[in-house]
């Protein structure tokens, strides 16, 4: 940062505290390596006092006279000697850094700018002060913070996150998975912390990694601890706390004293399920069977960035969060960009939905993230039940602010889920519909006698027919010529009822044309189209989620391509319909079903998918949002039109009789 630097002549000097100390010997480890307000002006220029001797400070050879005016030394870093680093902070709170040599000569203003040779001791240093640290967050029984990591912990945020970067590969290894029935009884044999063998017992481990953990949830709750089996002796561990690793993904730090261990309970996934048992000085994880251990990859493949970065930037508040212990649940719903219409009714709705019914006697408090961007996309969760009434906290934002709460306020963070969308939780939802707004100008607005209202789910960015508004066009001529005066609803993207901004589908990243505006250019071609024909288009797209519910709420049956948006004609509205998807996917997704089988939906009224003989996947059409080659899930896709509106024809027919007989 050569330009905070000036001449005496035309820049003052900067204004310093504490210069009266610098002629104090420091006594103790703790004073020598982050020394506060470490310059002083002598002989007009800036010096430090180092060993006993007055050091004068050094940029492009010259001695420097001052900064530029708001600009002052706050500390100096002297944990990586003879490379020093010292802390420059502005009257408007921004931080800089001097990298100094072993002549007090700035050399760096970024340690990307540093000069091999100094950044390969940096690198050697920092290593050695982070494996220190991480001892203290993944192995030490009693963490604790000594003179030198809090001195590094007291250095400005970019720098400690640049030097994370530079070490994290070095500090936290990466485990092997094991799975728990491959390992064989008492063979895992380990050195506690007291440097005693002992052996870890396969049987334990297999046992509690068989308890199912949402089910354990409310015994934490009762107890005000959560708890796990130990492994060694199979008697019962309290964890410590919660080490957020993202919004999604925790790991909970569990300590067995007496013999020594500590471990780490890894939970994540949409289901909050636990992935597996990381043991980081014996440099393993043991999970509790092939599906687990394929979720597990999906933390290991950032468990070293994770862990170092959290320790690093956050250290100085979670190791004494976790030496002082854990006290409160609270159960975090998620905000963007996880956010996502399907998981919080299926997983987050749905959990909550369960332990209002079964434990009422037992339930967490609920932080809702980011809610100002409104992301309790079905309405306040304390609204749509009675019983979270005065237990919902909506002042957090993202992930930054939820480790700071989390650490500061003591709190065992957990996400409360399920995967079964029962009757009563879509009673809750319909009922919220029926009493809107939205749902009596629906109501207003349909014909007297009323023909057949049709949903059409659309889908633009992949998984999608590749001719797509031609596909439309020929499925409004077809329902305008089998069922005059039927009114279609187009659905697409819906939009925050809070701030407009468009809900995302899951996985969807692009910087190209809104989605929303894609869609809409889509429909209103077919508006064009179909003037003056027997057929009534409207649309919900770019509009609140309410909009689309009460619409699906009113219609008689739905065309969809298979997607989040199935999430509100089949979980929210229960109605029947004809699902529209790739070959591959019909014939071999594993998780084709969650809308329509009675293991993910109570009472499920009938679908029909589409015959797979009848789609061709085209693995190179363009696709708005591309994937990765060889993703058949997401492959765009081509149909026999005739054969596909045959079987809708055929699903509308059967609807409209259904509905007639009752």
């Amino acid at each position: 940062m050569s330009d905070l630097l000036g001449h005496a002549t035309t820049i003052p000097a900067p204004r310093l505290r504490g210069a009266d100390r610098r002629r104090q010997e420091p006594t103790a480890q703790a004073v020598d390596l982050l020394i506060q307000e470490p310059l002083f002006l002598k002989d007009g220029a800036l010096h430090l006092h180092l060993c006993g001797h007055d050091l004068p400070l050094m940029n492009a050879g010259q001695p420097v006279t001052a900064f530029q005016p708001g600009w002052r030394a706050r500390a100096l870093f002297t944990g990586f000697a003879p490379l020093l680093l010292l802390e420059l902070v502005h009257d408007t709170g921004e931080e800089a850094t001097w990298f100094l040599d072993y002549r007090m000569q700035r050399v760096a203003g970024t340690i990307d700018q540093l000069p091999p040779d100094l950044l390969e001791l940096l690198t050697h240093k920092a290593t050695a002060l982070l494996l220190a640290l991480m001892h203290q967050v993944l192995e030490a029984t009693m963490p604790a913070l000594d003179a030198a990591l809090g001195g590094f912990l007291g250095l400005n945020e970019p720098v400690r996150h640049a030097i994370a970067q530079l070490c994290h590969k070095s500090v936290v290894r990466r485990p092997a998975v094991y799975l728990v029935r491959d390992l064989m009884p008492h063979s895992l044999v380990y050195r506690g912390q007291d440097g005693v063998l002992r052996t870890i017992d396969q049987a334990l481990l297999a046992a509690s990694l068989a308890e199912d953990w949402q089910r354990r949830i409310p015994g934490f709750v009762r107890s005000g601890t959560l708890s796990w089996p130990g492994p060694v002796d199979g008697r019962a561990l309290m964890a410590q706390g919660t080490l957020p690793l993202d919004d999604f993904h925790y790991a909970y730090r569990i300590v067995d004293h007496r013999n020594a261990l500590s471990f780490f309970a890894l939970v994540g996934n949409h289901r909050a399920v636990v992935l597996g048992l990381w043991f980081p000085a014996q440099g393993l994880l043991v999970a509790q069977d092939e599906k687990a251990g394929h979720l597990a990859g999906s933390v290991l493949n950032n468990i070293q960035w994770w862990f170092t970065s959290l320790s690093v930037m956050r250290g100085g508040e979670m190791i004494p969060y976790l030496a002082r212990g854990a006290t409160r649940f609270t159960s975090v719903m998620r905000g963007p960009p996880g956010a996502h219409i399907g998981h919080q009714l299926w997983n987050e709705l749905s959990g909550i939905e369960r332990m209002v019914r079964e434990h009422p006697d037992a339930l967490p408090d609920w932080l809702v993230l980011d809610a100002a961007r409104g992301t309790e996309f079905y309405g306040p969760i304390d609204e749509l039940f009675d019983a979270l009434r005065g237990r919902v906290d909506r002042s957090v934002g993202g992930y930054a602010e939820l480790v700071r709460r989390c650490f500061a306020e003591r709190l065992f963070l957990l996400r409360v889920t399920d995967d079964l969308v029962t009757e009563s939780l879509r009673d809750r939802l319909l009922a919220r519909v029926a009493a809107s707004s939205e749902a009596r100008r629906v109501a207003a607005s349909l014909p007297v006698p009323r023909g057949l209202v049709l949903m059409v789910g659309l889908r633009v960015e992949n998984r999608t027919l590749v001719e797509l508004g031609e596909f439309l066009t020929h499925l409004v001529a077809f329902v305008a010529g089998t069922h005059p005066g039927a009114t279609i609803v187009f659905d697409g993207h819906n939009v925050s009822a809070t701030d407009g901004g468009a809900i995302a589908s899951h996985g969807e990243r692009h910087d190209g044309p809104s989605m929303t505006g894609i869609e809409r250019a889509l429909v209103d071609a077919l508006r064009q189209a179909f003037q003056g024909v027997a057929v009534t288009i409207r649309d919900t797209i770019g509009e609140p989620l309410a909009n689309s519910l009460a619409w699906s709420a009113a219609s008689d049956a739905f065309v969809s391509i298979w997607g989040a948006s199935l999430a509100k004609y089949r979980w929210v509205c229960n109605k029947p319909g004809y699902i529209l998807s790739g070959r591959m996917n019909l014939l071999h997704r594993g998780d084709l079903h969650i809308y329509d089988s009675p293991r993910y939906v109570e009472r499920p009224s009938p679908v029909r998918f589409a015959n797979p003989d009848l789609v061709t996947d085209h693995p190179d059409a363009p696709q708005l949002v591309p994937v990765a080659p060889g993703n058949w899930a997401l492959y765009n896709f081509d149909v026999d039109r005739a054969g596909i509106l045959a079987e809708i024809g055929e699903t509308i027919d059967a609807v409209l009789a259904g509905r007639a007989v009752a």
